[in-house]
């Protein structure tokens, strides 16, 4: 892959990091956490303390979710650093532009990842 779209690659996998770590820190996560009632709380009817605690269940998915895919994230700049970034990991090709404009962060060709996702 050329320099010119390895910078540009790091430049969009940075700026996704950077919104995700936005969206940890500042977003639904940390509010929903902090005005959750809790356990000690018996000011809420039942039903409004199962609800909040399924807020919060999603909540800590999503964050997982989005811990994943900034370890993800890190792993392709990792790639860029070491000149893998850009190749299937399974055929070695070379994956698409608009591919990696999608998911910078994928290790498959569509090819490969069509056969794991039939598998």
């Amino acid at each position: 892959m050329e320099k010119i779209d390895l910078e540009f690659f790091k430049k969009l996998i940075l700026e996704k990091r950077q919104k995700i770590y936005h969206e940890l820190n500042q977003g639904e996560l940390k509010e929903s956490i902090k005005e959750s009632p809790g356990e000690n709380s018996y000011a809420y009817h039942l039903a409004d303390v199962g609800s909040d605690s399924n807020e919060r269940e999603k909540s800590f998915m999503v964050a997982s979710l989005e811990g994943n895919i900034l370890a993800e994230l890190d792993d392709a700049l990792q790639r860029i650093h070491d000149g893998s970034y850009g190749h299937c990991v399974v055929c070695d090709q070379e994956i698409s532009h608009k591919r990696l404009e999608a998911i910078p962060y994928t290790k498959l060709c569509i090819s490969c990842k069509a056969k794991e996702e039939n598998q």
